[in-house]
């Protein structure tokens, strides 16, 4: 994965949107978007300050330390985010719905 398809899933993981991630790093939200849909290479300070606005190192965006994804942390955002669009649907249901399917899930372990 690159830098924006990286910054992407950050500000998922966070539940940031685009414009919440341009508004604090002080970019207008066009800047982001143009950078994601480009998919090239973000200047140095606009980088840095993104990393700061989501809390994570410039390794992690840019990919160049393989270690991350040995990191706890980095599985698990991994394990949010390939299941987040289930927890959304289950977070819909009403509460008899989520304990029973809760429950199921008890019983699989």
């Amino acid at each position: 994965m690159g830098f924006w398809q990286n910054v992407d899933d950050e500000c998922e993981y966070l539940g940031i949107s685009r414009k919440e991630l341009a508004e604090r790093a002080n970019f207008s939200v066009n800047t982001i978007s143009n950078g994601i849909r480009r998919n090239g290479m973000p200047y140095a300070d606009m980088a840095l300050k993104i990393s700061k606005v989501l809390n994570v190192p410039l390794e992690k965006l840019f990919d160049f330390n393989e270690a991350t994804d040995s990191c706890e942390e980095t599985k698990n955002q991994k394990l949010f985010l390939q299941y987040l669009p289930i927890l959304k649907k289950i977070d819909n249901l009403q509460y008899e719905s989520k304990t029973a399917i809760l429950s199921v899930i008890e019983k699989l372990q």
